[in-house]
């Protein structure tokens, strides 16, 4: 080796030397986000990437914006039609920083380091102007319950169905939309228990693994506007309404979606009917979404 040879050699080892010591702290030091753009992979096994809106900050579809959080103490924000839903992700912990962005999938999923070291929460927008807000448990000793936080707009109000899912209701009782039925699914994409219980503006997802449930697991609350398939439940007060005023009915349908909208409509008298015959009873009217078939029934909502 010539001398101008070794002293070339010796300048580009100091060289990279150098920028090791100054980039390896964050290049090596960075499982938060192998971490996250791993879990990313886990949701989408999970949910698949088919209907997801790629990208970041405001997103559009179907008439809607979706607006993803940046960190993950902000909610995710769908509006539509002048109307805001706003669902917080559960509390989250180590990380980067508090509530600091942890990975983006290329496909459109949003990873943020869990409040527990065994989860991880993230935020999907979808091509139907909703969204999703998932956690993964990632062992055995992850926390089975993780609550949200659901904002509705003025005078908005929400009930469950039998199926699990939240119906939520504008102010002139028009349906706005709902969280889906909720889900879950191990490593093996099998079904994992699960339900939502609503306590004020917060929703609490439950998990129940079972000894041969493979790890991670994926769950999610999904907004989705319009019509939620399920059944919708009135109450004693609203019952003696619907059987009162059929016109009400078709007024309350009329902003579903088409061809529910049109179901709605059409079905308005039978619905009044039957509404009327409980309250005659004593008893409440329930609608089966989309059909729209009513029938009676007594005790839970029906009050």
């Amino acid at each position: 080796m010539n001398a101008c040879s070794a002293i070339r050699n010796a300048v580009i080892a100091t060289g990279t030397a150098a920028l090791t010591m100054l980039v390896a702290p964050g290049a090596m030091a960075d499982p938060v986000t192998d971490t996250g753009t791993t879990a990313a992979a886990t949701i989408e096994k999970a949910t698949g990437a088919q209907e997801l809106l790629k990208g970041s900050g405001t997103l559009s579809a179907d008439g809607a914006q979706v607006t993803l959080p940046t960190r993950a103490d902000q909610p995710i924000t769908a509006t539509k039609s002048g109307d805001t839903i706003a669902l917080t992700l559960p509390a989250t912990g180590p990380g980067p920083g508090p509530g600091t962005k942890d990975a983006s999938s290329t496909s459109g999923t949003t990873v943020f380091a869990g409040h527990e070291t065994a989860v991880t929460t993230a935020a999907q927008a979808t091509t139907d102007g909703g969204f999703r807000a998932l956690f993964t448990l990632e062992n055995a000793d992850a926390p089975r319950q993780q609550s949200f936080r659901l904002t509705l707009p003025d005078g908005a109000s929400a009930r469950t169905t039998a199926e699990g899912g939240l119906v939520v209701f504008d102010s002139t009782g028009k349906i706005l939309g709902g969280l889906e039925t909720p889900w879950a699914k191990d490593a093996n994409g099998v079904a994992v228990p699960t339900s939502y219980e609503v306590v004020g503006d917060t929703v609490t997802q439950t998990v129940a693994p079972g000894p041969s449930t493979a790890y991670p697991v994926v769950a999610d609350p999904k907004w989705t506007w319009g019509i939620i398939s399920g059944t919708v439940y009135f109450n004693k007060k609203e019952t003696s309404h619907l059987a009162a005023n059929a016109g009400f009915v078709a007024v309350l349908f009329a902003a579903a979606p088409p061809p529910f909208d049109v179901y709605g409509v059409v079905n308005s008298a039978n619905i009044s009917r039957v509404a009327w015959n409980a309250d005659s009873d004593g008893k409440c009217v329930e609608v089966k979404v989309p059909t729209f078939l009513p029938y009676e029934y007594k005790g839970g909502y029906c009050k």
